[in-house]
């Protein structure tokens, strides 16, 4: 047994060193900063044939579609040197970047990396502002509030641009807004290529609801009344608190969810997975849940009663819908009270769902 170990390994330590080996300068090349218009940035990088035997690139793949590799397409015998270029596209590619290149060789496999910074060049004011409803161009159609609370209305900016040749102003009449919203633009008419402010204000009481949220509305002119465009408006709502003593802190309820995870492991597709998690109020006042919201509408829940008095407990039962669904699963459903501390909570079901016939 001994003498079969010995001649494994002096196999082993002669096929180490009887083959060819890359020994690159450098692994790794920063560009600095460039300019995007400034076009392509190329380099190259060198290398020596260390081992005793030849040895020959046979694929080189980028990380990325914006790097073309090219390199040394003939064996290279032991001692001699080859290459491997590396051209990145900067255009459209603003800030830093960092990107590999996997070098496959007859001896092995290698990484090697390009860095640097891409100065962005000035934008036209069409390609800042990019969405359009008429003449009115914005530069994203999702308008984004954040996280905001139920204490009182935001107002946020958003800016807009008139890429028309008349002045134009909003037509309200036409616009379809919920009602916890109030939409104004300023100046009240745009003159033509004028930049100006889209303002909405966002009442959270009179949405009445709470988390990820997106209202959608429409966004008329008077330069085009025919046509309807659609944004969104998105928001995470969360309740507000006061600021507390430590004693009222300490008094407030307090909710607390045993085994926050389930993992239901592996199902068939169209089997309902039913879950339970215990909910619990460690608090010295009445906890109330303010609302219960899954992330998916495969998921429903139940809860036996809106408030729990203190040192008591509940299930929340939830029931996943596995239909028309196959492979891992991750949903969660959020929990929301009014828990000074820990005003919103989430527990989670994962697994994998397969199909009929499916081997794994």
């Amino acid at each position: 047994m001994r003498n079969i170990l010995l001649f494994s390994l002096v196999i082993l330590v002669h096929f180490s060193f009887s083959q060819g080996t890359l020994s690159f300068e450098n692994e790794t090349h920063d560009f600095g900063q460039i300019e995007e218009t400034d076009g392509f940035a190329e380099t190259t990088f060198t290398f020596v044939n260390e081992g005793d035997q030849p040895i020959k690139i046979t694929n080189v793949k980028a990380s990325c579609g914006c790097t073309t590799p090219d390199w040394s397409k003939e064996e290279v015998m032991p001692g001699e040197s080859g290459f491997i270029k590396a051209r990145y596209n900067p255009r459209n590619r603003p800030g830093r970047f960092r990107k590999s290149l996997n070098v496959s060789t007859t001896g092995g496999q290698k990484i090697l990396y390009i860095a640097g910074f891409v100065k962005p060049r000035p934008r036209d004011v069409l390609e800042e502002y990019t969405i359009s409803s008429g003449d009115l161009r914005l530069k994203h159609r999702s308008l984004n509030f954040g996280k905001i609370t139920t204490e009182k209305t935001i107002e946020k900016s958003f800016d807009v641009y008139n890429a028309g040749d008349n002045s134009l102003s909003l037509l309200m009449e036409l616009m379809e807004v919920p009602e916890h919203l109030k939409i104004d633009m300023e100046p009240e008419s745009l003159l033509p290529k004028e930049k100006g402010l889209l303002k909405i204000r966002f009442d959270p009481k009179k949405k009445s609801d709470l988390g990820f949220l997106s209202d959608n509305i429409t966004i008329q002119t008077d330069t085009l009344v025919t046509e309807k465009n659609q944004f969104y408006v998105i928001s995470t709502i969360e309740e507000f608190f006061p600021e507390m003593t430590a004693e009222k802190l300490d008094n407030s309820p307090k909710l607390a969810i045993a085994d926050r995870v389930y993992d239901f492991g592996k199902v068939m597709e169209g089997e309902m997975v039913d879950v339970e998690f215990q909910l619990t109020n460690n608090g010295k006042e009445k906890l109330n849940f303010r609302k219960v919201k899954s992330n998916c509408s495969c998921v429903t829940y139940e809860l036996k009663s809106q408030d729990l008095k203190k040192g008591k407990s509940q299930v929340l039962k939830l029931k996943f819908d596995t239909s028309g669904r196959r492979g891992n699963q991750y949903k969660t459903v959020t929990i929301f009270s009014n828990d000074p501390i820990s005003p919103t909570q989430m527990v989670t079901i994962k697994g994998t769902i397969q199909q009929r016939g499916d081997s794994k």
